[in-house]
């Protein structure tokens, strides 16, 4: 034990030798990173939507078997997603989830929604989703498994909506009624996501919804035209891909360059610009792997309360201050939340990593900030930081953070002002 800091590495006894050999550890069930979600309720939510999407699949394509007449359309709108997806891959691989995740696969997603039956449709939602688990950015399998099952919902769901009104198939000329029947649908397979999404993570604030929501639903629009060429005009498809490939690459590849990178408060990392810039990281071959820490400042609100923003934001400055001194120039530091720090440090160990963690710990309990001059003389106002740490293996950036968050959580749990290490993936002796 180091100060005050707690080893929370599990207690679990090592497998068999041969079931070692078989299974790598972090694939075994009870080490899912799902287990170590804070709420009980969210597992089982999340489960929950896994189970109802896959019996939903299931029902359905034994109700609407796929045609062979569907499968040109099929391995048009596959080809057409998945070389998409390679082409925009850099950009994809640094941009901030949106609801439907994968932002360039959801035209293709949404066409064969509307002109494919539901098996074929949801084989896209599945390429959709191997193709970002191997290709651009491995979340944890749980929340993979997730945005799958909740886009393979909203597929359904918005398919059901169209038999119901009698628009499939698509035909050559397409009527006022037919275009607004499929706008309908479209806002049907956007609603029904975001509600499971909210469901699962809450609420977002609107600055952050209402970007992720015009760029869903672009992109929700332009598998209109997409659908459409599918069927009427196979030829097109490639001209439509190379239109979505310029139009996500050059939008979203301009709004990273102008984003600004710095928050303005502390002068440290963006959480988006500190998410991209670890992710890069990363991808760079050979180094060992990085340690991620997770900061949270003890009793801020009551300190901002008491003493008024102006303090508060002095003292956070000063805690950004204490973090850019602290670490390495090759080290990242970030602001993930109002009051909340995000630190990566490459080619750092557990007990180093610790090590770091604490020295800072200490370092920000002994940072002060002047409040005013008074008869006796000036007055200081500081504060104290609950970390968690947690080592983070190459592409495992989200789960990293949900270690190094559920650290963090055990951290203050404890009392605050300590530090307490994660490591999920190794079983103890």
């Amino acid at each position: 034990m180091v100060g005050d800091s707690t080893v929370a590495a599990g207690g679990e006894g090592r497998p068999g030798r041969f079931l070692a050999a078989l299974v790598p550890q972090r694939w075994a069930p009870r080490r899912w990173a799902l287990w170590r979600l804070p709420r009980r309720g969210q597992v089982c939510y999340l489960v929950g939507i896994d189970a109802l999407a896959v019996a939903a699949v299931v029902l359905a394509a034994l109700r609407f078997p796929p045609l062979a007449a569907m499968l040109t359309p099929f391995a048009l709108l596959a080809a057409g997603m998945l070389v998409s997806a390679e082409l925009v891959r850099p950009v994809e691989r640094h941009r901030e989830e949106t609801l439907l995740g994968p932002g360039v696969d959801t035209p293709w997603i949404f066409a064969g929604v509307l002109v494919l039956r539901p098996g074929l449709a949801v084989a896209l939602v599945v390429l959709s989703a191997l193709h970002q688990w191997f290709r651009v950015r491995r979340r944890p399998v749980h929340r993979q498994a997730f945005g799958a099952a909740a886009t393979a919902l909203a597929g359904l769901v918005a398919g059901a909506f169209l038999t119901a009104t009698g628009v499939r198939p698509l035909g050559e000329v397409l009527g006022s009624r037919t275009v607004l029947l499929l706008a309908a649908a479209g806002l049907v397979f956007l609603a029904v996501n975001a509600a499971l999404v909210t469901g699962a993570d809450g609420p977002r604030r609107p600055p952050e919804a209402a970007p992720a929501y015009a760029f869903d639903a672009a992109m929700t629009a332009f598998g209109l035209p997409l659908a459409w060429a599918a069927v009427a005009a196979p030829l097109l498809v490639p001209v439509l891909a190379g239109a979505t490939v310029v139009l996500h690459r050059g939008g979203l590849g301009g709004g990273r360059r102008d984003h600004v990178t710095l928050d303005p408060g502390t002068g440290v990392l963006t959480a988006a610009s500190w998410r991209g810039a670890a992710e890069a990281r990363l991808d760079r071959p050979g180094g060992s792997d990085p340690a991620v820490l997770l900061l949270d400042l003890d009793h801020f609100r009551l300190l901002n309360d008491r003493y008024g923003a102006r303090i508060g934001d002095a003292v956070l400055r000063a805690v950004a201050g204490t973090l850019r001194d602290e670490v390495r120039a090759a080290d990242l530091v970030g602001r993930s939340g109002g009051e909340e720090f995000a630190v990566l440090l490459p080619g750092t160990g557990p007990f180093d990593a610790m090590a770091i963690a604490e020295r800072i710990r200490l370092r920000i309990a002994s940072t002060l900030v002047a409040l005013k001059a008074s008869g006796d003389g000036p007055q200081f106002v500081g504060v104290t930081v609950s970390i968690g740490v947690a080592g983070c293996s190459a592409g495992l950036l989200d789960e990293a953070l949900l270690a190094a968050e559920a650290a963090l959580l055990r951290a203050k749990a404890a009392g605050r002002n300590r530090t307490v290490c994660a490591e999920p993936d190794v079983s103890s002796s």
